[in-house]
């Protein structure tokens, strides 16, 4: 019995979206791009080898959404509830809804506007940027981690099979809550840090920010710990280290949001740190102090 083709749905034309809408292309999955209106569109997509291949995906207006069983979410966090109440029409229980961003505070909100359908939490290290609107430069190589949030009854290994192929090489977690922790962990110190100093990622190495960079993360070592992903600040800290040598000359998104002057996922990032560090009461007060310079710069 052949298998049926799954349908994919990629919210929007980001770098990441496109970098999925490339990978659909290459391994002939059934996919669409959901976009604000349904026009014709090509992506040009730049490897970071150099090789440049032209993606010619089908899209469909977002408020009117052509059938498909999966629809994957590479949006700003802040952006995913409005995305999710224009394709309300579209949304039935079946359908797997795929969350894939930086910071934590969106599956709450998603469960509760949908708690029959099946959810996927994502993240990824792929790095990409657009230089115009239809280009998309690829910056760095990197993994996907995924887990069930909510699991789908019917089809759940398709699925999976699926959503795997979408920015390989993935990894499937039965907790997925401890891979999305680590990645905010990691977060909560390059990405304000890089935006409000206006630095790439390498230059954090400088040592005038070794103190601050531990102490952001004993303070998200210290909230991990209380809602059960036991740490400590010395075993963040070299993650962190990690991440700013592999994407030294990188520059974060949250540098890349101030300096275009766009909303940043501060609220989803060093935000939710405080947000559950007040639940458990436990004080953070380098995350807030951050938390407050974005939110200034984001005036600016």
């Amino acid at each position: 019995m052949i298998n049926p083709k799954v349908k994919v749905a990629v919210v929007g034309k980001g770098a990441i979206g496109s970098l999925i809408a490339y990978s659909c292309q290459q391994q002939k999955l059934d996919f669409q791009l959901l976009l604000k209106n349904n026009n014709t569109i090509t992506l040009d997509v730049e490897k970071i080898d150099g090789e440049k291949i032209r993606v010619y995906p089908s899209s469909s207006d977002i408020n009117d959404a052509a059938d498909f069983d999966i629809v994957v979410f590479p949006i700003k966090a802040y952006q995913v509830l409005g995305a999710l109440q224009q394709l309300s029409q579209s949304v039935r229980p079946k359908h797997t809804l795929v969350l894939l961003h930086n910071g934590m505070g969106t599956i709450e909100q998603v469960k509760a506007l949908y708690p029959n359908n099946p959810i996927v939490a994502a993240t990824t290290s792929y790095g990409a940027f657009k230089p115009t609107d239809t280009n998309v430069k690829e910056t760095g190589l990197g993994k996907t981690h995924l887990g069930w949030v909510s699991k789908c009854r019917n089809n759940a290994i398709l699925i999976e099979s699926t959503i795997s192929k979408l920015l390989p090489p993935s990894t499937w977690h039965q907790d997925i809550q401890l891979a999305l922790w680590k990645k905010l962990a990691i977060n909560s110190v390059i990405n304000p840090l890089t935006a409000i100093n206006n630095i790439t990622n390498g230059e954090l190495v400088n040592i005038k920010f070794h103190k601050l960079i531990h102490t952001i993360c004993s303070e998200v070592s210290q909230v991990m710990t209380s809602v059960g992903y036991p740490t400590n600040s010395d075993t963040l800290q070299q993650s962190v280290l990690r991440v700013i040598e592999a994407t030294a000359n990188n520059y974060s998104s949250m540098h890349q949001d101030i300096t275009f002057k766009r909303q940043s996922e501060i609220e989803f990032i060093n935000g939710y740190v405080i947000k559950k560090g007040r639940e458990l009461n436990i004080p953070v007060p380098e995350n807030q102090l951050l938390f407050n310079k974005i939110k200034e710069l984001e005036k600016i």
